[in-house]
């Protein structure tokens, strides 16, 4: 089968957008003809990376709109260069779709709801996802969240809410012959017609682990505890300092270590000096992949109460890593894990009662070390089951009418067309 992936986002060796768009090509790959259209500036990332590593079946189409082409890609251009790249694509991709004759079309990142696709014109089965952006935590579990990123909050709930409006939108999902999400969240997020149509289908996978088992606890050690990810508010790092410096106070003897970095870094600072459990915590800020696997296997729990995470890729790697998860009823990790696997945390209440669940959760773990290891060793049982070449080959099982299983030989040269 030839297949026209689009992935904005789509770089080896990366996490988050690019490297889902770029683990969906290569797991693709391994079984069809794949050419994936992303943007022109991932080629710094991708072109080395194939020149040492070839991949059979896949070939890459770089793409911009030509009056785009020296705008930089960052933090502050991403959304509104995306939003021009996707306008622009059907034109491009439909040039390529003439020579290259494509079974189907699959989108894949940026994998948001609110951004419409135009690829189910091309007149081929069009796979729309998988998509998140519809996730959210209630009002009353936000108010602690401060500054600047408390107005993200505002603004993300109101774009979430006027994007319904957005006739582009509306045909996009009405020209999908699947639509695939991430979550319940976002299903109940689209536009009503097309709920109905919507298949939950989590994006992320892992590579399978050998050799891992869980570290045990001796019973004077404390509970080691780790919260990874991005320093924002929604991603509730605050909630984890607060519920461990509760657990602290009802005698739980706990070792916590918080990575990561971000704009509410210096908050967080400041809660845990409120707390009296600044120096008790271990701050680390960024370390290279193989070190975080290295340290998640010293741990004993990951603690994530995100708010509103479309998947948590950190959430399937604490758990192929032998750790038990502490998380919220909410988003994408409460997809990740079973009720063998973590201790999921109920959010009706307040953040008064949700940071006590978390503590008592906590509590919980570190008085019951035969529970502990047990969930741990089911956790990485769990996690196996989460593979990439599961997760977007499965995709295609979607699609009627086309058949999943035919593959075609890669024998064309490296697309490289750009936009006029």
């Amino acid at each position: 089968m030839k297949i026209l992936l689009s992935a904005f986002a789509c770089a080896p060796n990366t996490g988050s957008e690019p490297g889902v768009g770029w683990r969906w090509a290569t797991e693709l790959a391994k079984e069809h003809e794949v050419v994936v259209v992303t943007d022109i500036t991932r080629r710094a990332l991708i072109e080395p990376y194939l020149a040492e590593n070839p991949v059979p079946g896949l070939r890459i189409a770089y793409y911009r709109p030509t009056w785009l082409s020296t705008a930089p890609l960052n933090s502050s251009t991403a959304q509104l260069l995306y939003t021009v790249w996707q306008f622009g694509l059907w034109r491009f991709a439909k040039s390529l779709h003439r020579v290259e004759r494509f079974d189907v079309a699959m989108h894949v990142t940026y994998g948001v709801f609110r951004h419409p696709s135009f690829l189910g014109f091309l007149g081929i089965p069009f796979v729309f996802g998988p998509l998140g952006g519809g996730e959210d935590a209630p009002g009353r579990l936000k108010r602690s969240i401060k500054g600047r990123e408390r107005i993200k909050e505002w603004l993300r709930a109101a774009i979430n809410k006027v994007s319904l409006l957005d006739p582009f939108l509306w045909v996009a999902f009405g020209r999908a012959t699947s639509i695939l999400v991430k979550t319940e969240d976002t299903k109940n997020a689209l536009p009503w017609p097309f709920r109905h149509r919507a298949l939950v289908y989590p994006e992320i996978g892992i590579d399978t682990l050998q050799g891992v088992t869980p570290s045990h606890r001796a019973a004077v050690d404390p509970l080691r505890v780790l919260f990874a990810g991005r320093l924002v508010g929604w991603k509730g790092a605050h909630l984890a300092v607060r519920a461990v410096a509760l657990a602290r106070s009802r005698g739980v003897r706990i070792d916590f270590t918080l990575l990561g970095r971000g704009p509410y870094e210096a908050e967080l600072h400041r809660l845990a000096a409120s707390l009296g459990c600044h120096g008790e915590v271990n701050w680390i800020k960024q370390i290279p992949q193989q070190e975080l696997f290295a340290l998640y296997r010293t741990m004993h729990c990951f603690l994530f109460p995100s708010l509103h995470d479309s998947s948590g890729n950190v959430v399937l790697e604490a758990q192929a890593n032998g750790l038990p998860v502490v998380c919220l009823a909410l988003g994408g990790p409460a997809t990740l894990v079973s009720d063998q696997t973590a201790i999921v945390v109920p959010v009706d209440g307040d953040e008064t009662d949700v940071v006590n669940r978390l503590s008592l959760a906590l509590e919980k773990l570190s008085e019951d070390e035969a529970l502990r290891l047990g969930m741990a060793e089911m956790a990485i049982q769990h996690a196996a089951s989460f593979t990439w070449s599961g997760r977007a080959l499965g995709a295609l099982a979607t699609v009627s009418g086309v058949d999943a299983d035919s593959a075609l030989p890669s024998s064309r040269k490296l697309v490289d067309l750009e936009s006029h």
